[in-house]
């Protein structure tokens, strides 16, 4: 087994890397960082290499040298990166779409994962959520570039390139980046509690409602992904239950050293926000026999914690 790891360097990339390696000890891991990644042979110790979405050569010079029988695609723009649709579109659907080209051109079998979002539904029902016969609505860029992809994606199943795409919905944890509710709200508390600023935790919008899962079940999902046998596959990875952002901030409050008062910032209030977002996780439970933790305190106490080393070390 040769697995490939696109964007690697990235949030979920670095936490599923040593998640394969327990699961396939006897695998070779091989992972991609991007153009903007400061030029690097490896991450976290194993090996990489460069990969531009925007350039076709690159990815077929990526394909052709390592020649993987296994990929997990998470490279690519993630939620809430960028307004530019134009320039999501290009990288998270006309890339993978050329990505799937270049190993469909392989001349021994392969078994892609693609990483997709829970967004593709727009709003969805109420818990237990969409399931994968929902009807996708997507709003905004990211969604929209997601849901395109998946349309390449069925041209290009087949029994010598079984794809399965995974629409993930929102995930957290350490090393996830600011841009996401959860990790703004830790830093702003962890820096709160070191006298960097004053004791305001700077909100957007907290009644959504979203299905959130901790980082180690959505690489734990992929691992398990990378062995299913039919030429395309759809899965929600989700818990089925929804939480509001106000009792996701209530929850790392409540683990804060120090009293600490909410003040709605405009700023970060986002106008494709769906009012609810949860994904009915029974297909991939029975397929996988995967089964979500559902422990939001530990997710919220891992990345609070992470984030506190941030602070300290900064």
């Amino acid at each position: 087994m040769k697995v490939l790891v696109t964007g690697a360097s990235g949030f979920v990339g670095r936490h599923l890397l040593p998640a394969l390696e327990r699961a396939y000890p006897h695998a070779t891991l091989i992972g991609t960082s991007g153009p903007s990644d400061p030029p690097r042979t490896s991450v976290d110790g194993y090996v990489a290499v460069p990969l531009d979405l925007a350039s076709k050569d690159s990815i077929y010079g990526v394909v052709d040298a390592i020649r993987p029988t296994h990929v997990v695609h998470l490279a690519g723009f993630a939620s809430g990166a960028g307004t530019d649709a134009a320039a999501i579109a290009n990288i998270n659907a006309t890339g993978t779409q050329n990505l799937l080209e270049a190993l469909s051109e392989l001349s021994h079998p392969v078994t892609a994962v693609l990483a997709s979002s829970g967004y593709v539904y727009g709003t969805t029902p109420p818990a237990p959520g969409a399931d994968e016969t929902f009807p996708c609505n997507p709003s905004g860029a990211y969604a929209v570039s997601k849901a395109a992809m998946e349309t390449a994606a069925r041209d290009f199943a087949s029994e010598q390139l079984k794809i399965v795409v995974s629409r993930s919905f929102n995930h957290t944890g350490p090393l996830q980046t600011t841009q996401f509710v959860v990790p703004a709200f830790a830093h702003q508390l962890a820096q709160i509690e070191h006298g960097l600023l004053p004791p305001v935790v700077k909100v957007g919008n907290l009644d959504a409602l979203r299905d959130f899962l901790p980082v180690t079940d959505v690489v734990d999902a992929y691992c398990k992904m990378l062995l299913l046998d039919a030429p395309c596959t759809v899965l929600n990875v989700a818990s089925g239950v929804g939480v509001s952002v106000r009792e996701l901030l209530d929850g790392l409050i409540a683990l804060a050293t120090v009293p600490v008062n909410v003040e709605l910032d405009p700023a970060r209030l986002r106008a494709s926000d769906v009012p609810c977002s949860i994904g009915n996780p029974e297909k991939a439970k029975h397929l996988l026999g995967w089964e979500p933790s559902g422990d939001i305190a530990a997710m919220l106490a891992t990345t609070l914690a992470y984030w506190r080393c941030q602070v300290v070390g900064s």
